[in-house]
């Protein structure tokens, strides 16, 4: 039978059979207890709840039994479990006891084992010292033995080329050339080796190569001259020798300036001479090395840099009152012919930095500002709206547009000029039109002063026709909106193009200047017609004096129109001919005229009404006071108030036929020519009208043609 060990209250350990506890344990647990064991597992355990339940199946003794049971079955699971741990404790414990033991003897192994490893490998890092030591002392001995060799190298390359130069014939060869190039190149190349070199051999190799500059030098313009067969290889010696910008100086004394000879009086000429000298000495050495078999690839670097150097020292040394701008047209040949010259130089990418050395010699700066300082002087004494400027006494063709003021003319020129071929630069296409936003924004300002000085403020003189301003000003707002569209179209546009550029946004600019100007147009329509209505209307007052013209004067009856119907026609008329001479389009004419007319129809229907009203109050009180009237006919033949009527009638029936010539509304005319026609007078008055002389028809006949 299985034992197992058990711990005892008193800390002794005894031996329990397996076997009596797990038959004690099958019993006990298939014993049938009264209630459910599961309950006491449950979070909201009840002890009440949980006898309630129990008392349904069972006495409270059964319970207290069956729970002392439950209790004893408990209590011999966790006996149980305890031993287990206490097992596996003593287990753990003999296991780590036996592990410490083997990792100690593992450690005085290792121990041991280093130890014999350091003392059996002591000879050996001797010896590698003794080695590395002998290799250091061997590197330094070979190095001594290279710095001597490379000095006696040094100074036989020297004597060799001292030799070289000491036998230079007078026409060099190809095969003696290349010799003495060898010779430099072993001289260089041996003196760059060495890290000490002897001060007397540094001196014999400074000597040597301030021969060999000379040397080279001379032979470089000598070939240059010749037929350029040993430039690649002078060239080589002179790359070697580090004496570039010598020979460069060397061939721009010798040869360039030679070939441009002394310079002249018109700096413009000489420029263009300077450049195409540069051109053709180019040119004909590209021929001569073609000729030569030699390869221009490698040389050109070094003559486009000598004749590139030219070109800026003669700008610094010739043109100094033209890249400074004093003239700006000489300014603008010389800059253009430079731009020329650089557009068309070969292999402008190689040269790029001298290149623009040469451009940026050009002062673009004050260029522009001596271009533009002028107009933006002229433009600001011109702003002031109180010392406007009419143009007087020039004459046009029919076909050319109209400009009545010095500020329009002078925005128009200031485009034209600043757009035209003799004064625009590329390099300043940004500047021409942000300063050519600046002009109109001016322009915009000068009208909106005019508007405020001669409307608004009202600040010019009482006798001041503000009307005949804004009709020229209405003019020549057209004119230059037409005109900055067509100097874009045929100046701005295309040379934006050439930058590769969209003009649509540049296009968006001026469509929003001429928006303004539309609204401001619309603004001097309306001021026009205010202004002109305001004059009409003094005139009109003359209404109010009909009746003084007919009560108690014993006048005769009217037959023709008043004298102020006359003068307002000769008013209208002069309206239309002062907005013909300043060139309106005859839609403008029209509907600026027709609204000056419907105006003033109106002011007259007023005075009239006020007219009539007053006949009709005196009529009444003639007619309540009298005792004793005439006839009826008669009485509207010869009263004063029927003449009155009579003079309006005419006068009605003059602006009817105006205004149906116009196509205006003319029902409250008819209304008032009906009230003011007697009721005993209805067939007579037509032939009244009839009777009309022939001044009047041909009068109105001139005015519904003008209309």
């Amino acid at each position: 039978m299985e034992a197992m060990t058990t711990v005892t209250s008193t800390g002794g350990i005894t031996k329990v059979n397996h076997a009596v506890f797990a038959s004690q344990s099958n019993l006990l647990t298939e014993s049938h207890l009264c209630f459910n064991k599961d309950q006491f597992s449950r979070t909201d355990f009840i002890v009440e709840r949980f006898l309630n339940l129990a008392r349904r199946r069972a006495s409270l003794q059964q319970i207290h039994n069956d729970l002392r049971i439950y209790l004893k079955i408990v209590q011999n699971s966790m006996i149980e479990l305890i031993n287990d741990d206490y097992a596996d404790f003593v287990n753990l414990s003999s296991n780590l006891v036996g592990l410490k033991e083997t990792i100690d003897k593992l450690t005085k192994d290792i121990k041991t084992i280093w130890h014999d490893f350091c003392i059996n490998t002591q000879t050996v890092k001797q010896s590698a010292e003794f080695v590395a030591q002998k290799t250091t002392e061997l590197i330094a001995c070979r190095k001594a033995q290279y710095e001597i060799r490379g000095q006696i190298f040094l100074v036989k390359s020297i004597e060799r080329l001292a030799d070289k130069i000491a036998s230079c014939p007078k026409e060099i060869e190809q095969f003696w050339l290349q010799n003495f190039v060898d010779a430099v190149t072993d001289v260089v190349l041996w003196f760059g080796k060495g890290n000490v070199v002897d001060d007397k051999v540094a001196a014999a190799y400074d000597i040597c190569l301030t021969h060999v500059r000379r040397l080279t030098e001379y032979w470089l313009i000598q070939d240059l001259k010749g037929d350029c067969r040993f430039t690649e290889q002078i060239l080589g010696i002179v790359t070697l020798n580090k004496s570039t910008d010598s020979a460069v100086s060397c061939v721009m004394t010798e040869i360039i300036a030679e070939c441009i000879g002394e310079p002249r009086s018109n700096l413009g000429d000489f420029l263009d001479e300077v450049y195409a000298t540069i051109q053709k000495l180019r040119k004909d050495w590209l021929q001569k090395m073609e000729n030569s078999g030699a390869s221009f690839a490698n040389i050109s670097p070094f003559l486009d840099k000598c004749l590139l150097t030219f070109v800026v020292s003669s700008l610094d040394q010739y043109f100094g009152s033209v890249v400074v701008p004093s003239d700006n047209r000489l300014f603008h040949r010389c800059y253009k012919t430079t731009c020329d010259f650089i557009g068309n130089w070969p292999d402008a990418a190689k040269s790029c930095t001298v290149l623009r050395m040469i451009r940026n010699r050009f002062n673009l700066v004050v260029y522009f500002k001596l271009e533009t300082q002028q107009f933006l002087s002229q433009l600001k004494d011109q702003l002031d709206p109180s010392i406007i400027k009419l143009i007087t006494n020039e004459k046009k063709e029919e076909w050319e547009e109209k400009i009545f003021y010095d500020f329009s003319k002078l925005v128009i020129y200031t485009l034209e000029r600043i757009w035209s071929d003799e004064v625009y630069l590329p390099t300043l296409i940004d500047k021409f039109w942000d300063f050519t936003l600046k002009v109109l924004a001016k322009y915009l300002r000068w009208i909106e002063g005019i508007k405020r000085y001669y409307w608004i403020d009202r600040k010019a003189p009482e006798e001041f026709e503000i009307w005949r301003l804004f009709c020229a000003l209405y003019a020549d707002c057209v004119t230059v909106d037409n005109r900055t569209f067509g100097i874009a179209l045929s100046s701005i546009w295309p040379k934006i193009r050439e930058h590769e550029l969209d003009v649509t946004i540049f296009g968006q600019c001026l469509s929003v200047f001429s928006t303004k100007i539309a609204e401001k147009m619309q603004e001097f329509e309306k001021f026009i017609v205010e202004d002109a209505v305001t004059s009409v209307a003094k005139i009109l007052d003359g209404v109010c004096g009909i009746p003084r013209q007919y009560r108690w004067t014993k006048k005769p009856a009217p037959t023709n129109i008043s004298p102020y119907i006359s003068e307002t026609s000769a008013t209208l008329k002069l309206f239309k001919d002062e907005m013909n001479h300043y060139c309106w389009s005859e839609e403008n004419i029209t509907s600026v005229y027709k609204q000056i007319f419907a105006e003033s129809m109106k002011i007259f229907s007023v005075k009239a009404k006020q007219v009539l009203k007053s006949v009709e109050q005196t009529e009444t009180s003639l007619q309540r006071f009298k005792r004793k009237s005439m006839p009826v006919n008669e009485n509207n033949a010869d009263s004063d108030e029927n003449k009155i009527r009579r003079q309006l009638l005419l006068d009605l029936d003059y602006f009817k036929t105006l205004a149906a010539s116009c196509h205006i509304e003319v029902s409250h005319i008819d209304e008032l020519m009906l009230r003011a026609n007697p009721s005993t007078e209805t067939i007579q008055i037509p032939s009244l009208i009839q009777s009309v002389p022939s001044t009047l028809k041909a009068s109105t006949a001139n005015i519904t043609e003008e209309v």
